[in-house]
């Protein structure tokens, strides 16, 4: 006679004991529909809200807007001849937004990449809290101190050093005054950098544990994880720190119109005082009379600036959500929780020793 092993039977679920379903299936009369209710009611508020400014824009900004036509996209502002172009603006603001990408992007990616990654957490902490502190000034204490300080620094020092410099003498001639649209891209690099590094540092430290266990039993240094695993696992959140930080650079007004010298002319170097829209309207709003077509041209300066805005994020989500259609991707999960791309651990194996 043989006897069989007891199989213990699996512990049951909580959530099978008489009674317990009931009691959590219970919620007060009408709670689902009111849910509905609210979220539906916040979703038509908020587009009410934005088609109504929508709508009291476009009814500014109608006079400017028929008097111009298209034209309003590369012709001057000269509100002497009646003539309301944002193409001037539009040239000062993608240059002052190019220079504070060019500055603040590997900054950024730098400082994350040291704060989550290489410095001891007794240093890394306060450093970062720091930075990210910048993001809390408001913009016109930067304007100031940028015209009080950085201005003379630049005109003094700064611009007359990168007039000397091969290759680079071809984006930096003429006299040294300091605003100009150089000192304006450096001012918006700063207030931009929070943004930077904060989001790039978060995507960093959403990156598996796993895969930089795996990076360093392949006897890879702390510097080269960080390179070659860290960094590729976060890119599609650093993508989308660059994608805030363009689009916070573009709708900067104050700070810019304090430092880059507010010139409607055509700029002939980063050291020439120029002009972008936010700095446009800010200047250029209070002088108008109201009801003329002045004023309906600024109006319209600020639904060109929102158009380009919409414009920018719109490109950053299509980037973001950019999928390859090819075979599925050997990639590890990335920051967003997307997977694509190259494995970086089958690329650091491929270069160990």
């Amino acid at each position: 006679m043989t006897t069989e092993a007891a199989i213990p039977s699996p512990a049951p679920s909580p959530f099978s004991v008489p009674g317990v379903r009931q009691l959590l299936d219970r919620r007060p009369p009408g709670r689902g529909r009111l849910y509905g209710v609210v979220r539906w009611g916040g979703a038509g508020i908020f587009a009410a809200v934005f088609v109504a400014l929508l709508v009291s824009l476009f009814e500014q900004a109608a006079p400017a807007l028929g008097h111009m036509g298209p034209a309003i996209l590369w012709r001057e502002w000269n509100p002497a001849k009646n003539q309301f172009g944002a193409g001037i603006f539009i040239v000062g603001t993608v240059i002052t937004t190019a220079i504070a990408l060019i500055i603040s992007v590997p900054v950024g990616i730098a400082a994350a990449v040291l704060f989550a990654e290489l410095a001891p957490r007794r240093i890394a902490g306060p450093m970062a809290a720091a930075i990210e502190f910048l993001a809390a000034i408001p913009s016109i204490v930067v304007g100031l101190w940028a015209l009080i300080v950085l201005e003379p620094v630049f005109s003094r020092h700064v611009e007359p050093f990168f007039k000397k410099v091969p290759v680079l003498d071809a984006l930096f001639h003429g006299p040294a005054l300091g605003a100009s649209l150089f000192l304006a891209g450096v001012v918006l690099a700063i207030m931009v950098l929070p943004t930077m590094v904060a989001l790039s540092r978060s995507a960093m430290a959403a990156v598996a544990v796993e895969d930089r266990e795996a990076g360093r039993a392949l006897a890879a240094t702390r510097w080269q994880v960080a390179r070659q695993v860290v960094v590729p696992g976060a890119r599609r959140g650093i993508r989308a720190a660059v994608t805030l930080a363009m689009g916070r650079a573009f709708g900067e007004a104050i700070a810019v119109a304090m430092v880059i010298g507010n010139n409607t002319g055509v700029p002939h170097s980063l050291l020439s005082p120029g002009a972008s829209l936010g700095s446009a309207i800010v200047n250029s709003f209070s002088e108008a009379l109201p009801g003329s077509l002045e004023k309906s041209g600024v109006v319209a300066l600020v639904i060109v600036l929102l158009a380009i805005s919409v414009v920018v994020n719109a490109g950053g989500q299509l980037l973001l959500r950019r999928r390859k259609p090819t075979t599925p991707p050997r990639g590890p999960v990335d920051a967003t929780g997307g997977a694509g791309g190259p494995d970086p651990l089958l690329d650091l194996a491929e270069s160990a020793p």
